[in-house]
């Protein structure tokens, strides 16, 4: 059965929570595309969905509730959402893993980092390779994914975390290099600082509160990034010419320090 009898373009967001994986669907879904939301756990893409639909139309979105550690569920996923919505036109990965209080390497338990490296990149390769077959047929696609400070550099505490969020970068770069002259355009996002949200957002808010920094809690967007103005760059590069693409791009708040490669 089809759920997009108009034939919009397809989005599939993967990571959709309250924060960019939200921003961007609903984004999209504003300019005309239809959105495969795709998370772990339901009762938030329930929430997420009645929104966007409520906002953009009965068919703007549709969820599919995924775990992408397990590459037999995204796959599943992704025949369900060619089967229902149509071929995917663009994708993001914006699937991440970490803990808010660092660990040491010797601290982090080997199940962590096989779970946390599972979702940072095992489900963008697994995405990829669903999606890919598709766009290359149709002579076009975008894959877009959400990076971090820790693409680029690891941090002490990190083990978890920036291993698979390297492995990501080098992911976006590999597909850029096989596939960009046959119509795909990839590209990695350095997010670059902490991002206005239910989790990383809102412990650092309290951080400040506590602290009794109110020129920040006055100020957010000058030292968090804000959901809505990151997903215009995700926009952004879904419609630069081809001409002209950007492979990589970073992004942070006016206040927030630039990261550092060393």
């Amino acid at each position: 059965m089809s759920f997009n009898p108009s034939k919009k373009p397809v989005l599939a967001v993967i990571g959709v929570g309250p924060g960019i994986g939200e921003a961007v669907s609903r984004h999209f879904a504003a300019k005309g595309f239809v959105v495969a939301l795709i998370a772990r756990t339901e009762a938030k893409l329930q929430k997420i969905q009645k929104g966007i639909n409520e906002d953009h139309g009965a068919n703007a979105s549709r969820y599919y509730p995924t775990d992408v550690r397990e590459e037999s569920e995204v796959i599943a996923t992704f025949a369900a959402i060619k089967s229902e919505l149509g071929s995917v036109h663009v994708l993001v990965y914006n699937a991440g893993s970490r803990r808010l209080r660092p660990r040491t390497i010797i601290e982090t338990p080997s199940e962590e980092f096989e779970s946390f490296t599972r979702i940072n990149l095992f489900g963008a390769f697994f995405a990829a390779k669903c999606v890919l077959p598709d766009m290359l047929a149709a002579g076009e696609g975008t894959i877009i994914f959400t990076g971090a400070t820790g693409s680029v550099r690891g941090s002490p505490g990190l083990g978890g975390f920036s291993p698979g969020k390297f492995g990501l970068r080098a992911l976006s770069q590999i597909i850029t290099r096989e596939f960009q002259s046959k119509g795909i355009h990839a590209a990695h996002i350095i997010v670059d600082g902490p991002v206005q949200s239910d989790i990383i957002g809102g412990f650092v808010k309290n951080r400040w509160e506590k602290a009794g920094e109110k020129e920040k809690t006055a100020e957010m967007d000058r030292y968090l990034m804000q959901p809505k103005d990151l997903a215009g760059i995700y926009w952004y590069l879904y419609t630069q010419p081809r001409s002209t693409w950007t492979q990589e791009i970073d992004v942070r708040a006016e206040r927030e320090n630039m990261f550092s490669k060393l």
